[in-house]
């Protein structure tokens, strides 16, 4: 019997399509310098060519009879809100019968027929025990794209290991200084070049970055307002607990050179202390 979820627990945003690197030929996938867009929502696809460029077209998923739209833009980079827990990677392995492993590195989780049909169950990294790497990374990011009607999240997956080891990092920053929300942050692909083997490979790694400083989040600036409700001030970031908090007073106004946690702050612009309450004139 499979383990009960707490109530919880259960849940997930649904997806309203897919952001592609690249599109399939008659020889193989080929890599593409704009994002490509998929999703059964012909209206959404169509905002998105309106905004970013390209023109729609109709589009069946392979192995699929589900008619769906697809626009390849003429944009490399583009806007972006990123909810919580928006990214994770997994070492994986598919086959034509779906996903064989799904392991973080230590433990696997493997399909297995029980009684009450298939399951998975968790083992130790098939590929250690192995001493064989048969798995390959796969980053999956949720986004939120701010111009296009809501009907979910929209998904970019990534089979390379410059994704693998550059996104997480990248999203979790965020996550850290945004704290709670949405951080609007820039989704972009960068052109790269790998000489292996005396063979040159011409690529795409999708990056985030964000065009709001730390002391401009600090401000509560590079995060998405809620709609229909007022904008409220962005959390301050945790600090470590052995530091002190100094609080200065100078002509009547409270200031810190470094802010507490939990207090908006802005740039004093009278210099010292350097930062003053987010509502102070």
């Amino acid at each position: 019997m499979k383990p009960i979820k707490a109530i919880q627990d259960l849940g997930r945003t649904p997806e309203h399509g897919r952001i592609r690197l690249g599109v399939k030929t008659e020889r193989a996938m080929k890599s593409l310098d704009t994002f490509r867009f998929t999703s059964p929502d012909k209206e959404a696809i169509e905002q998105i060519a309106n905004a970013h460029g390209g023109s729609v077209s109709s589009w069946t998923p392979p192995k699929s009879k589900q008619q769906q739209w697809e626009v390849i833009t003429t944009s490399s980079e583009i806007r972006v809100f990123l909810p919580p827990n928006s990214i994770d990677v997994w070492y994986e392995q598919w086959s034509a019968g779906g996903c064989q492993r799904r392991c973080d590195g230590v433990s696997a989780d493997v399909p297995v027929k029980t009684p009450d049909g298939m399951d998975t169950d968790s083992v130790p990294c098939l590929c250690s025990l192995e001493q064989t790497m048969v798995c390959s990374p796969y980053t999956r990011l949720r986004v939120v794209l701010p111009e296009i009607r809501f009907g979910g999240v929209w998904r970019l997956e990534s089979k390379g290991w410059n994704a693998a080891n550059e996104m997480p990092g990248m999203a979790g920053m965020l996550g850290q200084l945004q704290s709670i929300g949405l951080a609007e942050a820039m989704l972009s692909l960068e052109k790269r070049t790998k000489v292996s083997g005396g063979q040159t490979r011409h690529f795409v790694v999708p990056r985030l970055s964000m065009d709001t400083s730390p002391e401009e989040l600090l401000e509560g600036k590079g995060l998405a307002s809620a709609l229909d409700s007022p904008p409220r001030s962005a959390p301050v970031l945790e600090l470590e607990a052995e530091v002190i908090e100094a609080e200065i007073v100078t002509e009547g106004c409270v200031g810190w050179d470094i802010p507490p946690a939990g207090v908006a702050v802005k740039k004093n612009p009278n210099g010292s202390p350097k930062w003053i309450p987010a509502d102070a004139k």
